[in-house]
């Protein structure tokens, strides 16, 4: 039923609110709302990371932590760095978060490469 209830939800969403290229007619234009949105994503993930921690087996989320170090470290130097499609913010900030994604990715990836490893 919930499952049900989110895709009819999903499918209202994406017909009636959809129509602009901003959410919601929301657009981040100074550096500290740009700032803020990469921080809201962050939390969003954070909880998911802990909704998953607590519901699934480590091994589950080891590997969902991996997928989001690739995913950081791939994104930013392939589409962001080498051909240049999107950037994290289109602001100046992005010069300094993207780094920090790509660090970030691949300390995560290390992470769980490094507690699999012990586990097996």
């Amino acid at each position: 039923m919930k499952i049900c209830f989110g895709f009819i939800f999903g499918i209202y969403a994406m017909s009636h609110w959809s129509t602009k290229a901003a959410a919601w007619e929301l657009k981040a234009e100074t550096m500290g709302e740009r700032l803020g949105a990469v921080c809201f994503g962050v939390i969003i993930l954070v909880f998911i990371l802990l909704f998953i921690y607590k519901r699934y087996h480590s091994s589950f989320f080891h590997g969902f932590i991996a997928a989001i170090g690739l995913f950081l470290t791939v994104d930013n130097i392939l589409f962001h760095w080498v051909f240049q499609l999107h950037r994290v913010t289109s602001g100046p900030e992005a010069n300094i978060l993207e780094p920090l994604f790509v660090a970030a990715g691949i300390a995560l990836v290390y992470f769980t490469w490094k507690k699999e490893e012990r586990s097996i």
